[in-house]
C-alpha cells in the first residue's frame, strides 16, 4: 500500500503540477504542501475534498482505501469458497465465482477460477458449458494479459475435450492451438485433441523443436569477455543437444549453426595453439562428414524421435552450406594433414 505522503506527490506529478500551483489551488503555502509530501504534516480534514477534486480522485483513493477494501473483499470471498468446499457444494462454488465475475467483469483471473471449478467438479451440463464458453469469448476480446488468456485457453481445452457434443468438442482444438508451445506447455494438452499416431507424431515433433530451440539458444549465452574455455563449453553443450536427435557419437545434424559451432571451436583452439585439440575436432568433423556421405540420401534415425531429417527450412540447398564449410576447413593451414581427406569428401558430398 502506498504511503499517504507518497500518494500526494504521485498525484501531483501525474497532474504535472508544481507544489506552488497546488498550494495556490488549496489556499495554503508551498511549504505546507512540501511538508505533506515529506510526511512532516498531514492536511487538515477539511482540505481532503478539495485535494480529491483537484486530483480528480476519490477521498478513499487518497488513502488507498479502495485497495484495502479490495483485499478485504478477497479475503471474504476466499473464506466463502473454503466454506463451500467443506460442504462439498460444487455448484455453490461455481455460482460464487460467477457472481464475482458479474461484480468485477474486468478481473479475468476469476474467469479461470470458474472454469477450473467446471472442470474439476465435472459440471458439464449445457448451462455451465455455454457460460464458460461465453466467458472465454469475452476474455478473448477484452483481456490484454497473455498469461491469463493462456490459462483460459488451457482450461477451455480440457473442458471442451470432455464434452459429448461434437460442436463443443471441436472448440477444444481451437483453444488448444491458442496455447503457446513452450511457456504454457501446449503439448501437454495435445492428448485432449488427438490420439494414436497423430498424437505420437506431434510429441516427436515437439521434442525435436525443443532440442533445436535449445541448441540454437545456448551459444547466445556467450559474450566477448568470456575466457576461451568458457566459450568452448557453451558450443560443446549446444552440439551435444543435437547429438540427442540422432543418437550419434557426434552431432550429425544438417543445421548450419552446428557447423558454425564446430568451426568456432576449431578457431579458438587454433588461436590457443592447442594443436592436439585442433586435430581431435578435425577428426570429429571428418566422422560427421563421412556419415553424411550416406546420410544425404538416407539420414540416420533416432529410436526416440524417429526423425529421418530435420525440418527443411533452408532457402539454399544443403550442398551450398557444405561447400562453404568445407572451403573454410581447407583454408585453415592448421588442418593441412586433413586436407586430402577433406577434398575427397568434398567431391563425394558436393560432386
Amino acid at each position: 500500500m502506498i504511503e499517504f505522503k507518497t500518494k500526494l506527490k504521485e498525484l501531483r506529478c501525474t497532474k504535472g503540477m508544481t507544489q506552488e500551483e497546488v498550494a495556490e489551488h488549496l489556499g495554503v503555502s508551498s511549504q505546507t504542501v512540501s511538508k505533506w509530501e515529506r510526511g512532516l504534516l498531514s492536511p487538515d480534514i477539511s482540505l481532503l475534498p478539495k485535494i480529491a477534486l483537484l486530483y480528480q480522485c476519490s477521498i478513499d483513493s487518497l488513502f488507498d482505501m479502495e485497495l484495502i477494501w479490495s483485499l478485504e473483499h478477497r479475503r471474504e470471498l476466499e473464506a466463502k469458497i473454503y466454506s463451500l468446499i467443506d460442504k462439498e457444494d460444487w455448484e455453490g462454488i461455481y455460482r460464487a465465482w460467477i457472481q464475482e465475475i458479474e461484480l468485477n467483469p474486468d478481473i479475468y483471473k476469476n474467469y479461470t477460477c470458474a472454469m477450473h471449478t467446471v472442470y474439476i467438479y465435472k459440471l458439464y451440463d449445457k448451462e455451465h458449458i455455454e457460460k464458460v464458453i461465453s466467458l472465454a469469448d469475452h476474455a478473448e476480446k477484452c483481456c490484454s494479459d497473455n498469461d491469463t488468456m493462456n490459462e483460459i485457453y488451457r482450461s477451455m481445452t480440457l473442458i471442451c475435450s470432455e464434452s459429448d457434443n461434437p460442436r463443443i468438442k471441436a472448440r477444444a482444438n481451437y483453444y488448444y492451438k491458442k496455447i503457446p508451445l513452450l511457456r504454457h506447455s501446449r503439448e501437454v494438452f495435445a492428448q485432449c485433441v488427438m490420439e494414436g499416431e497423430p498424437y505420437r507424431a506431434q510429441v516427436r515433433k515437439t521434442l525435436f523443436d525443443l532440442i533445436d530451440i535449445a541448441g540454437c539458444s545456448i551459444p547466445h549465452l556467450i559474450h566477448p569477455d568470456m575466457q576461451p574455455e568458457e566459450k568452448i563449453f557453451y558450443y560443446e553443450k549446444a552440439i551435444e543437444l543435437y547429438d540427442v536427435i540422432f543418437d550419434g557419437k557426434y552431432a550429425g545434424y544438417f543445421d548450419v549453426s552446428v557447423w558454425q559451432y564446430y568451426f568456432e571451436i576449431l578457431k579458438i583452439y587454433t588461436a590457443l595453439g592447442e594443436t592436439e585439440k585442433v586435430a581431435e575436432y578435425a577428426r570429429r568433423i571428418l566422422v560427421i562428414l563421412e556419415r553424411h556421405t550416406n546420410a544425404v540420401k538416407e539420414p540416420p534415425k533416432s529410436p526416440l524421435l524417429y526423425q529421418t531429417s530435420p525440418p527443411s527450412r533452408h532457402v539454399k540447398p544443403i550442398e551450398v552450406h557444405y561447400r562453404a564449410f568445407l572451403s573454410n576447413l581447407l583454408a585453415m593451414s592448421e588442418l593441412e594433414q586433413f586436407h586430402e581427406k577433406i577434398r575427397e569428401l568434398y567431391k563425394i558430398l558436393i560432386g
